[in-house]
């Protein structure tokens, strides 16, 4: 069955706050100018990205949310290759939520933070995945945006996360000139104690480019200690 699109913008937790305001900012102006070709542009870079698609479509679940699902891009990948299951994205940016709205329409797309997505409510319940590619390296506070989606995912359900690695097997000049570029879009590729701290079982891609993680549910009360 259809979904029913609407935009929706749940109410937060918090007041947003100026940093997110200014957040919000930055995505709106900076995807409004190009989010028509962002996924031409993406597919040379955004590595690791179908191969996680792959290992999900081969999966037992049926429902899943994309936080920060840009242009819509990987949903409709998705829905291509098991179209019976339920489908939710969280996007923050007006101009990719709308384009992914029209991309997307089997999906409930809302905006939201992924600090406080409404994971329960996209999902009618816990989801059974909750999907960040290439997204949670932008996040204002990734840790707890980790800690909300694993205290949100079905008891069985899994995070699975796509980004950005150490880029230890790349040359430094071109690693460091890299990680500068990445700086100047917000984008802070993770390390390796992030995903430690969050139990992850995790695949790296070549030359350390990307990685793959898998995280489960939070099954005793999150600490960052």
């Amino acid at each position: 069955m259809t979904a029913t699109v609407t935009e929706l913008r749940p109410e937060p937790r918090h007041a947003e706050t100026g940093e997110r305001t200014l957040h919000r900012r930055f995505l709106d102006r900076y995807y409004g100018a190009t989010h028509r070709v962002y996924d031409l542009t993406r597919r040379y870079y955004l590595l690791g990205r179908d191969r996680a698609l792959r290992d999900l479509a081969r999966q037992r679940w049926r429902t899943l949310v994309e936080t920060g699902c840009g242009t819509g891009r990987n949903l409709a990948h998705l829905h291509a290759l098991k179209p019976a299951r339920r489908y939710a994205g969280v996007e923050p940016s007006a101009p990719m939520r709308a384009r992914a709205m029209a991309r997307a329409p089997f999906a409930r797309i809302v905006d939201a933070f992924a600090e406080d997505a409404p994971y329960l409510t996209l999902a009618s319940g816990p989801p059974d995945r909750i999907l960040f590619s290439y997204s949670l390296s932008m996040i204002g506070d990734p840790d707890e945006a980790m800690a909300h989606a694993r205290m949100s995912v079905s008891e069985r359900g899994r995070i699975v996360v796509v980004d950005f690695a150490d880029l230890s097997g790349v040359p430094r000049t071109l690693r460091r000139a890299f990680s500068r570029w990445l700086d100047a879009f917000h984008v802070r590729p993770l390390p390796s104690a992030f995903f430690a701290r969050h139990g992850a079982h995790v695949i790296h891609g070549p030359l350390g480019y990307y990685r793959v993680a898998t995280i489960g549910p939070i099954r005793a009360p999150y600490t960052d200690a």
